[in-house]
């Protein structure tokens, strides 16, 4: 319960985000009129200019979904597998789009490096159904994941396929 408001509260920001983008900037007051009182600080105020770190959006958006489409081929449902391998695949176009660069590295080279070759055999397993073939792309997937983690000094972030479902609330075996 507690992730799931933490992820409401961070999609929330990241939404206020791009509602703040689109905001106009306040017409600025005439020299004659007295400066404004500073704004507010804290939680409220800072919300505004929040913006998700990829550590954050990993642990946010890619993460969950990475588990999902694990368990969603392990009860071998197809659809609902392809709808978490798509929202995979947005949820890392989203990290490379509100975080370009992580230090001196392109997220989307990187993501595309270590993970593309992957998530097109995981495509291909999906549509074919074949969950052998799943098999050993969720495994090269992960271990991309990996790899990508220690190539940029996050080697203590390890990732595995779910043991169990972290989704009490969401069935994955087929209705």
């Amino acid at each position: 319960m507690r992730n799931q408001i933490l992820l409401g509260v961070a999609l929330a920001a990241a939404g206020l985000v791009g509602v703040a983008a689109q905001t106009p900037p306040a017409p600025q007051p005439p020299a004659t009129q007295q400066p404004q009182a500073p704004q507010a600080r804290g939680p409220a105020s800072s919300a505004l200019n929040y913006v998700p770190g990829v550590g954050d959006l990993m642990h946010l958006l890619v993460q969950p979904r990475h588990a999902k489409l694990g368990l969603a081929a392990r009860e071998r449902n197809w659809e609902l597998a392809a709808y978490a391998l798509k929202e995979l695949d947005q949820a890392f176009a989203t990290v490379a789009k509100v975080q370009p660069k992580w230090r001196n590295t392109t997220v989307s080279e990187a993501i595309e490096s270590m993970t593309g070759e992957a998530m097109r055999d995981l495509d291909e397993a999906v549509r074919a159904r074949n969950a052998k073939q799943f098999a050993e792309a969720y495994d090269a997937l992960t271990d991309g994941c990996n790899s990508c983690h220690t190539a940029l000094n996050q080697g203590f972030i390890v990732i595995k396929p779910p043991e169990a479902s972290s989704f009490p609330n969401q069935e994955f075996k087929l209705p």
